[in-house]
């Protein structure tokens, strides 16, 4: 457990985790300035981008040791990346909930969101490609998003794109929701393509 911990950095990426919540809660609300496709026009706010971090760096973090040695572990090293990765989306739940009680607004919903979002895609694409390039593809999706996930002439965002949403939307955010605990029972199940 002890080489767990530390191969997967937990004490840093829970403490990241931390201070890329409260960034989006102060900052969140910033409007980024992306181009669309659809010509469509809409605000694509810092709290899509900055949930990116903890998902990259629980990445980085499943990438420290070789992928032979973890296949041939007898720890259950999938199940503890597992539940590391739904437990900080838990935790970032519980911080942005309370910080939308305490009058963060639908920011803070927002970041809660895209933070299950992003970790979710980590646990999908992981097993499927590697830690690098599903670190990549994760980083990419929130600019996906904002280039291609809003419908021409406003007619409201695509459905597969989930950070653009109002942090208030029951919809997504119920889908968010879904979609990780989709992505956890995948992850624990699927053998690993690039490991074989």
């Amino acid at each position: 457990m002890t080489w767990w911990l530390k191969s997967r950095g937990v004490l840093a990426l829970g403490g990241w985790t931390l201070l890329t919540t409260l960034a989006g809660l102060a900052f969140g609300g910033t409007v980024i300035p992306l181009p669309s496709f659809t010509g469509a026009t809409g605000r694509f706010l810092l709290a899509g981008l900055l949930p990116v971090v903890p998902a990259a760096l629980w990445l980085s973090g499943t990438g420290r040791a070789g992928p032979r040695t973890e296949a041939t572990a007898v720890r259950p090293v999938r199940r503890w990346d597992t539940a590391l990765a739904t437990a900080l989306a838990a935790a970032v739940l519980a911080v942005t909930l309370l910080g939308h009680t305490l009058g963060a607004g639908g920011t803070a919903l927002a970041v809660g969101r895209n933070t299950l979002v992003l970790l979710a895609l980590a646990l999908i694409l992981e097993p499927l490609l590697g830690h690098r390039p599903a670190a990549l593809a994760t980083a990419a999706f929130p600019l996906l998003c904002a280039a291609a996930g809003r419908r021409a002439r406003g007619a409201g965002t695509e459905p597969w794109a989930l950070l653009l949403p109002p942090g208030e939307s029951v919809p997504a955010f119920a889908a968010s929701l879904a979609l990780l605990t989709a992505a956890a029972l995948f992850a624990l199940t699927f053998r690993p393509l690039h490991r074989r």
